[in-house]
C-alpha cells in the first residue's frame, strides 16, 4: 500500500509541476479548458484552470490514504487511485496545450 501512496504523491508533484509550467508559459489572459464530461466545454481563467487539476489530484490522494489505510484484503482495488491521477495529469497536459494554441503561443 505504501507504493500506491508514493506513486500518488509523485503524480501529484508532477501535476503541480505542470501547473507551474503553465503559469510561466501561458500569457496572463489565457483561458484554460476544464474537462466536465465527454469534452472540454468550459474555459476558465488561467489561475483557476491551473489550480483545479492539482486540487483534484490532492483530493484523490487524500481519499486514497483514507480508504487504503486498512485495505490489505483489497490490494488490487487501491491501484485505481494512481491510475485516475495519471488520467488527470494527461488531461491537464492536454488542457495546457489547448490553452497555448488558443492564445497563439508557439509550442
Amino acid at each position: 500500500m505504501i507504493a500506491v501512496l508514493v506513486i500518488g504523491g509523485v503524480v501529484l508533484l508532477a501535476m503541480i509541476g505542470v501547473s507551474v509550467y503553465g503559469w510561466v508559459t501561458l500569457p496572463a489572459d489565457a483561458r484554460v479548458p476544464i474537462h466536465f464530461g465527454a469534452g472540454y466545454n468550459n474555459f476558465v481563467s488561467k489561475g483557476l484552470g491551473l489550480v483545479v487539476h492539482p486540487v483534484a489530484g490532492a483530493v484523490l490522494l487524500v481519499v486514497s490514504i483514507v480508504t487504503t489505510h486498512n485495505a490489505a484484503k483489497a490490494a488490487s482495488a487501491v491501484y485505481i487511485f494512481p491510475v485516475i491521477m495519471c488520467v488527470l495529469l494527461i488531461v491537464q497536459v492536454g488542457a495546457i496545450k489547448v490553452a497555448r494554441s488558443r492564445s497563439g503561443v508557439l509550442s
